[in-house]
Parts: C-alpha cells; structure tokens; sequence
C-alpha cells in the first residue's frame, strides 16, 4: 500500500551544500511516499496528492526515495494530480524510481511537461 510517510517542508540547500537554517515557511512543502503505489492504492494515493494540490501554494514536492513500487496506474495518479494544479506550479518528483521514469518518458511530454518536473 502506499503511505504518505509524512509531510514536510522540503530544506533548502546552502551554498555550501548542507541544508539551510531558514523559517520552513520558506521553503517549498510536499510529501514523502513510501510503499507500493499501484491500482489498488490508486484510490487512496489520488484522493492525498488531489488534495496536497488543493492546499498547497505554489509547487508541490513528493520525495519517491522510500517507494518500493509504482506501477503505470501509480504515475497516471501522479500526473493527474500534477495537472490539478495552476497556471505555472509544478509537482516536482524527487528520486523517483527508474520505473517511474520509464512510464513518464512513454507517456510523453504532451503529458507531463506542462505540470511535472523531477528533480
């Protein structure tokens, strides 16, 4: 199943590449996915990053580092919820997982170049 392990300001890096002390309020917000995303979490998974999207000013960070599975239904929900988004926000992927990246590159950048950045 998927989780969303938590919320979370994402840090900032400094020059110097460590993470910066600044107020979180700052700072870009998002969520950390962990567990398997795939047609039998879709509804679940849809329902959290529809409304991570509904909340959120400006862009919106997932971090997939702790994902074990997403399947072609898992990055559907992604880019769907990616294109809820306003004119100009982005959902900005963070270590996603070479699957993710195979299903995001068939699916072409007619579909997720509009609302979809990784990082």
């Amino acid at each position: 199943m998927a989780a969303i392990t938590d919320l979370f300001p994402l840090p900032e890096p400094s020059p110097d590449g460590h993470d910066s002390d600044d107020s979180d309020a700052d700072r870009p917000h998002g969520a950390r996915v962990s567990g398997h995303a795939d047609l039998s979490t879709r509804p679940d998974f849809e329902e959290f990053l529809l409304a991570l999207c509904r909340q959120a000013e400006g862009d919106v960070h997932l971090d997939f580092a702790e994902l074990d599975f997403i399947d072609i239904s898992g990055v559907i929900t992604v880019v769907r919820a990616a294109g809820s988004l306003g004119e100009g926000r982005f959902l900005v992927l963070h270590n996603p997982p070479p699957s993710m990246r195979r299903i995001l590159e068939l699916l072409g950048p007619a579909a997720v170049a509009r609302s979809v950045r990784i990082d």
